[in-house]
């Protein structure tokens, strides 16, 4: 009888995290060539930081934890991630969003086989390092960096306008 109770608890839990997971992935947005004029035409007028990443790239593991500490202190703080990954790894990709807390944050993945034209219309220079970060300022002037970011480029790029 217990082992019952047990299985149906355990039945119920899967299905409503399955659910949850579904309801997440849901939130990753697919990249094509037209995603980043969406992506800055969101952000008129406000500064925001671009975050590329991949679910088979160390480093940018890193990274993710260290931005879910930055935006712990600065909830504001206008963030955006973009996998490089397909679309396909939605949901791997999903799983690493909801260990570091950014689940909710503006998410997209990659979602054209030319890779080569995504990665242009983000930045003509860019050439598929990662982890990539760009810092754009109010008026959307563009700052970027390869590897891992670190306090000190945080706070050049925001004048010191954020918690570490």
């Amino acid at each position: 009888m217990r082992l019952l109770y047990f299985w149906k608890k355990y039945i119920l839990a899967s299905a409503l995290s399955l659910v949850a997971g579904i309801a997440c992935a849901q939130n990753i947005v697919p990249f094509t060539s037209s995603s980043f004029d969406s992506i800055k035409e969101q952000y008129q007028g406000k500064e925001f930081l671009l975050g590329l990443w991949s679910v088979d790239c160390p480093p940018c593991l890193v990274e993710l934890e260290l931005m879910s500490s930055l935006l712990e202190l600065n909830p504001d703080l206008h963030f955006v991630l973009i996998s490089t990954d397909s679309i396909e790894l939605q949901e791997e990709a999903t799983v690493f969003l909801e260990d570091f807390d950014l689940a909710n944050r503006s998410s997209w993945m990659f979602a054209d086989n030319f890779v080569e034209k995504l990665r242009y219309s983000i930045d003509p220079n860019w050439f598929g390092e990662l982890p990539r970060s760009y810092y754009f300022d109010t008026e959307h002037n563009m700052r970027s960096h390869s590897g891992i970011l670190t306090e000190s480029i945080l706070k050049s790029w925001f004048a010191n306008r954020i918690s570490y």
